[in-house]
């Protein structure tokens, strides 16, 4: 029985709580009935001579025995469910039937315990089997009436009286019916709903558990009364950190969030309003802290969503890494036609001309066509992440030849921009991404040095480490780089020059990434002098380990 009301339809096994429960509560009621009506009728038969054992009362006697074991069977014997409210109703049936034809009859009043098998037929079986006991019940009072007439105890009344009692039980039984059918719906609708609303709690606690956000429910005091996985790990307890039941104020490095809090409350509680949002700086984590209080002003719960502010900027920063890829793969494209009709005229012009000068200055223009030409096809392949060539470099022979090449075409005196190689320092990476790295960093370099000889320095040392081949550092005598400008260096589009573009360092540090590099501003271990570092490094998937060479960051 898959609800109260419509037992037929399900086999014993189907049979569910709320129905052994309602066969209980009818058992139990039938055994009150019963104990009331022996007691009705030993009151009744006691006389100055004592009580009498009359037909009835041995009647009451078995019939309140017979309901008390019945309410035991259904009470501890969770088996054969319809078995069980037959062999009830069959025994209220017999014994009722039995009562009235030894009482005399319908006058006597026990026709209205017929109510007592129709409600629990009501409750318990279809509405063919409520209206068959109806019929039985009616039939055992007409079997009387007539009965009676035939021995002449009565008169044709009676006979009308049991029809309109009959015609009584079959109006209670519809409502009874009716009234259990109603009942036996709200039930199955109270279960449904019941089911539906614990599933969605489950749901909402699973999701609270998976979500990035934190959340955490505070009382007025900052007593935590739920907190999910994600709050404890962002205020950096742990995630297994017993958090529920504990004050924000008992944790010394929560006090920025607690006494966000509590300001929030106190202008909560004085205007009525406060703004629902704060930001609140916590150590070594910045976080965004959402304070919101339900809509029942009865409640004295708070909600604190956590968020932080460290991923929103990196899906920002992602965002625009992607926006100026597809914006740079486009200028790169756009620019390959021109620079192929550049290098084109420049080689007509070196067919065609005598002169040494202009043969020099038309073979400098198509060098440089050429090599724009290759930046180009090095930027589109860096924002495809293709895999470099991988050339291998002799870093001395190779740092010597760009500087030749930078000063030329720079027309800058050679003394400016000072080289010490380490001999024999062997490393891959693409000839022209090196070239561009080089070009990046020391155009920037110069941009705030000096401009004494020296100014400018270019240093190649054997790792300290087996996990790099080389570390190529770039100084400069300028003013240096602050704190806070540090932490943007290799941001897209941040400079700070008026008329920067802000794209040198970031392609640069991108250029050493493909190339299994990594480009770092940091203070050369055992020297004061800051610059920009690549450690070049011969393994795939290696990483700066600051620690492991460089000092901390110089002071602004």
């Amino acid at each position: 029985m898959a609800a109260v009301g419509e037992p037929a339809r399900a086999t014993a096994l189907e049979v569910d709580e709320p129905a052994w429960r309602t066969l209980e509560y009818f058992a139990l009621t039938r055994a009150l009935i019963a104990s009331a009506l022996v007691l009705s009728v030993v009151a009744l038969g006691s006389g100055p001579a004592g009580w009498h054992a009359t037909p009835v009362a041995i009647g009451s006697l078995v019939y309140f025995a017979l309901s008390a074991l019945l309410a035991v069977v259904a009470i501890y014997v969770r088996q054969r469910f319809f078995a069980q409210v037959a062999l009830q109703i069959a025994v209220d049936l017999i014994v009722i039937s039995s009562l009235l034809m030894l009482g005399g009859g319908s006058r006597t009043g026990v026709t209205i315990l017929y109510l007592l098998p129709l409600a629990g037929a009501s409750l318990l079986l279809p509405t063919s089997a409520v209206f068959f006991v109806c019929a039985l019940a009616v039939l055992a009072l007409l079997i009387d009436a007539v009965l009676r007439l035939l021995d002449l105890e009565g008169s044709s009344a009676i006979v009308f009286q049991a029809g309109l009692y009959g015609a009584a039980l079959f109006a209670v039984a519809a409502l009874l019916r009716f009234l259990a059918s109603r009942l036996a719906a709200q039930e199955r609708l109270a279960q449904s709903r019941g089911r539906m609303i614990e599933n969605q709690l489950e749901i909402n606690r699973l999701v609270i558990a998976q979500m990035e956000q934190g959340a955490i429910v505070v009382d007025s005091a900052t007593r935590v009364r739920a907190n999910n996985r994600a709050a404890r790990v962002l205020l950096g307890l742990g995630a297994e950190a017993q958090l529920t039941g504990r004050q924000l104020t008992e944790f010394e490095t929560l006090a920025p969030l607690s006494a966000a809090f509590q300001r929030w409350i106190a202008d909560l509680a004085q205007r009525g309003e406060a703004r629902s949002e704060s930001t609140v700086a916590l150590p070594d984590l910045k976080l965004r802290a959402r304070f919101v209080r339900p809509q029942t002003t009865s409640s004295d719960e708070f909600a604190i969503f956590l968020e932080d502010v460290r991923r929103v900027e990196e899906r920002a920063q992602q965002l625009k890494l992607a926006a100026m890829g597809r914006l740079t793969a486009s200028i790169a494209h756009e620019i390959r036609n021109p620079l192929g009709a550049i290098g084109h005229a420049a080689q007509l012009l070196c067919e065609d001309v005598r002169d040494p000068s202009a043969q020099r200055l038309a073979s400098i223009v198509r060098e440089n066509t050429q090599r724009l030409n290759r930046l180009v096809d090095d930027v589109l392949r860096a924002a495809r992440r293709e895999p470099p060539l991988g050339d291998d470099i002799e870093l001395a022979s190779y740092l010597a030849a760009w500087r030749d090449e930078f000063v030329r075409d720079r027309g800058l005196d050679p003394a400016l921009v000072a080289l010490d190689a380490a001999p024999g320092l062997r490393v891959r990476f693409e000839h022209s991404h090196l070239r561009q790295v080089l070009y990046n960093l020391v155009d920037n370099a110069l941009r705030y040095a000096s401009g004494r000889p020296g100014s400018v320095q270019l240093l190649a040392e054997a790792a300290p480490d087996e996990r790099a081949s080389a570390y190529l550092w770039i100084f400069d005598d300028g003013p240096g780089v602050t704190a806070d400008m540090s932490a943007n260096l290799f941001e897209p589009f941040f400079s700070t020059g008026a008329r920067g573009t802000g794209l040198g360092l970031y392609m640069a540090r991108e250029f050493c990434i493909v190339n299994r590099a990594e480009l770092a501003h940091a203070v050369r271990r055992g020297s004061e002098r800051a610059g920009f570092v690549i450690r070049l490094s011969p393994g795939a998937g290696a990483r700066l380990d600051t620690a492991g060479f460089l000092d901390t960051m110089p002071p602004p």
